[in-house]
């Protein structure tokens, strides 16, 4: 699959989505006992949140040291103890990052971002709840577990889980790949996935931590989309991350989506030539620029699709990363947790939509899938007949998602049914309703709207009362998912576990069903195009 190549260019924009009734029943009410205390003592010290709702919330919790000084591209730290109670009621900031369409420097952001929320039912429950731990998206350069469309209020109120959200370092600051970075530290032979783990250490706080917030840690699901989904699937072939989280759901994210360890620090280098770094003090300079400085030194991509700004993704590193995610996958190198993975039905429209992108007729269509799938282009086209699609456009953007996303998926939850994994895949066909950018059907990170029951940015209105119904249906998915590793039960439409022979996927929509065979041919035709090499 051509993944690697297309994702650097489609992925950035994917910080932009936020993220009839239905017959399914609602998740059954959590527990209710005695109300749950405001005041809470972690690892480090004494916290007290606020009441919002029927859910206590406990927002911007520092889980490691603020990442600066000598601290700058280094794993993340513990964070010093306190004694005093820390006011947590308000998320932390976001971390430091651009502005996706103007490549401005977003003057809220900062390096010192390392933080958690939480959210947790109101009522104590007779006995430890899942827990729940989302990985945001935005091409691993954008967003923040403190937006909006992620708070977990809803989906902790509904489904009685203890909901987590978290803050990772991004752009140059959480991907940077130098050797000598690499160097600084013999028991830590990697450089280019410090995002990757401020997530784990994310995971281990979550793990310390989850008891106080009347939490399972020995139950815990790490789920996220896009960029995030991406995520899960490297903690699920780290080694690194072995034993942190007992579930995982995969939304959106292909595995494959990394930077050869060449390319990442051929990257490095020209970021030191463009700060006047080079040479043996580097680092030491490197590590006295501005943020802005640092974030700003690289051009952003002009064309948010096809542009040649800089790239930040995780390193295949061979030691966070030991190799490519799919071919470990392939091999069964992976912690074996019950899985549910899947993607929407129009991932490559909000692309196209959003970047402005006019596909005129087949020859630009062509020349297109030439820049995706060298020497192939015809047959991308012949694949994809714009007459079947009413026009060239909409063509293009079919492949664009079937290639970058849905067949992506598809052969995730191959590998992870021939290992013996409880796998179960999906296919979200639902068009939210007021779209801002028009008719672009189940666009990429649609789902979220229906995940978290909250307004998105590319769908800002309110949940109709039709919409409230899915919602529970896909968090009763999710939550008992979490609490047992099968997302069955509760009298809801059954989802079978996924097995390639049969090729059944649940159709997730306003009415939920079940299909064989979801984009076969088009998966089909994908899987004969050439990989590519980091």
């Amino acid at each position: 699959m051509p993944i690697r190549r297309l994702l650097p260019f489609v992925l950035p924009l994917a910080a932009f989505a936020f993220g009839c009734g239905s017959t399914e029943p609602s998740p059954p009410p959590p527990d209710e006992g005695e109300p749950g205390p405001l005041a809470v003592t972690t690892d480090k010290g004494p916290i007290e949140g606020s009441l919002v709702g029927s859910t206590r919330a406990f927002l911007g919790i520092p889980y490691a040291a603020p990442p600066v000084g000598d601290l700058r591209w280094k794993p993340p730290a513990p964070h010093a103890a306190w004694t005093e109670t820390m006011k947590v009621t308000t998320p932390g900031r976001m971390c430091a990052q651009r502005n996706a369409l103007t490549g401005d420097f977003v003057s809220t952001s900062q390096e010192d971002c390392l933080t958690v929320n939480v959210w947790t039912p109101e009522k104590l429950a007779s006995a430890p709840r899942p827990v729940l731990v989302w990985i945001h998206g935005g091409a691993f350069t954008l967003g923040s577990g403190g937006d909006y469309s992620y708070n977990g209020q809803n989906l902790s109120e509904t489904t009685g889980a203890v909901v987590v959200t978290l803050n990772y370092r991004l752009g140059p600051f959480g991907f940077l790949a130098l050797p000598e970075l690499e160097a600084e530290d013999a028991a830590h032979p990697s450089s280019g996935n410090y995002g990757i783990e401020d997530q784990r250490a994310a995971l281990a706080w979550v793990r310390a931590n989850a008891a106080a917030f009347g939490g399972d840690p020995g139950n815990v699901t790490v789920f996220g989309e896009s960029a995030g989904g991406i995520s899960v699937c490297h903690h699920l072939v780290s080694p690194e991350s072995k034993g942190l989280f007992q579930r995982a759901i995969i939304e959106s994210g292909p595995c494959d989506s990394f930077l050869g360890k060449d390319k990442a620090t051929a990257q490095g280098a020209d970021l030191l030539a463009a700060l006047g770094c080079e040479g043996p003090d580097a680092l030491t300079c490197l590590r006295s620029r501005s943020t802005e400085e640092i974030m700003t030194a690289l051009p952003s991509s002009a064309d948010l699709i096809f542009g040649d700004g800089a790239k930040w993704f995780p390193v295949l590193d061979g030691w966070n990363l030991p190799d490519a995610p799919s071919k470990l996958l392939a091999e069964g190198q992976f912690e074996k947790v019950p899985t549910i993975v899947g993607g929407n039905a129009d991932e490559g429209s909000l692309f196209f939509a959003l970047a402005n992108t006019m596909i005129a007729d087949d020859a630009a269509f062509e020349a297109l899938a030439e820049q995706l799938v060298p020497g192939h282009g015809k047959e991308v086209v012949a694949q994809y007949p714009s007459a079947t699609y009413g026009s060239a456009q909409k063509a293009a953007a079919a492949a664009v998602g079937d290639a970058g996303f849905v067949c992506p998926t598809r052969q995730a939850a191959r590998s992870l049914a021939k290992a013996g994994v409880p796998t179960f895949h999906y296919h979200f066909t639902y068009a939210p309703k007021g779209a801002l950018l028009g008719d672009i059907g189940a666009f990429h990170a649609a789902e979220l709207k229906y995940v978290f029951g909250n307004p998105g940015q590319l769908a800002p209105q309110a949940l109709t009362d039709e919409e409230i119904a899915f919602s529970k249906v896909i968090m009763g998915y999710w939550s008992r998912h979490a609490a047992k590793g099968d997302p069955n039960g509760e009298g809801a439409f059954s989802w079978p576990a996924y097995d390639a022979e049969k090729d059944e996927s649940i159709i997730l929509d306003m009415t939920v069903s079940k299909q064989a065979g979801v984009r076969k041919d088009k998966c089909d035709f994908w899987d004969t195009m050439p990989s590519f090499t980091p």
